[in-house]
């Protein structure tokens, strides 16, 4: 038991001195691009959401419930579920309220995020892999499970 408590605990140690890294104007632009993809989602502004991902062949996206999971990999599976999506429900919808304060953990150019949100009355937890491209905060990963 003592051997696999001294990795955990690396690991641990690890994130929270990331965490205790990440400066606030960091951590801000990271919410605003978050913030940004939920809201051109909704709104359903397509050119303003794809903004705010990366482009890069890794990104990938996935939905997990208890009676679905999709997964799509690469950029333009991503586009063209999220182009289909808006084309079959083209009417806005309300933002989601976001109810806990956001984990974010920097190494680098990049970063996870953990957080969960309402939507309708159902709790749903996300995480993003973030990457900084050119200066702003991309997501490459999201993954929300509900």
């Amino acid at each position: 038991m003592r051997k696999l408590w001294y990795p955990i605990s690396i690991v641990l140690i690890t994130l929270g001195s990331l965490n205790a890294q990440t400066d606030s104007k960091e951590r801000q632009a990271i919410i605003a691009t978050l913030k940004n993809e939920t809201r051109y989602f909704c709104e359903r502004d397509l050119k303003q959401w794809q903004a705010q991902w990366s482009r890069q062949p890794y990104v990938s996206k996935m939905y997990a419930g208890n009676t679905k999971f999709e997964e799509f990999s690469g950029w333009e599976a991503i586009r063209q579920f999220t182009v289909k999506h808006i084309a079959e429900n083209p009417e806005p919808i309300p933002i989601p309220e976001t109810l806990f304060n956001y984990e974010i953990y920097v190494s680098g150019k990049t970063a996870w995020v953990f957080y969960s949100k309402m939507v309708n009355g159902t709790l749903v937890k996300e995480n993003r892999f973030m990457v900084m491209e050119n200066g702003h905060w991309k997501i490459a990963r999201m993954q929300t499970i509900f």
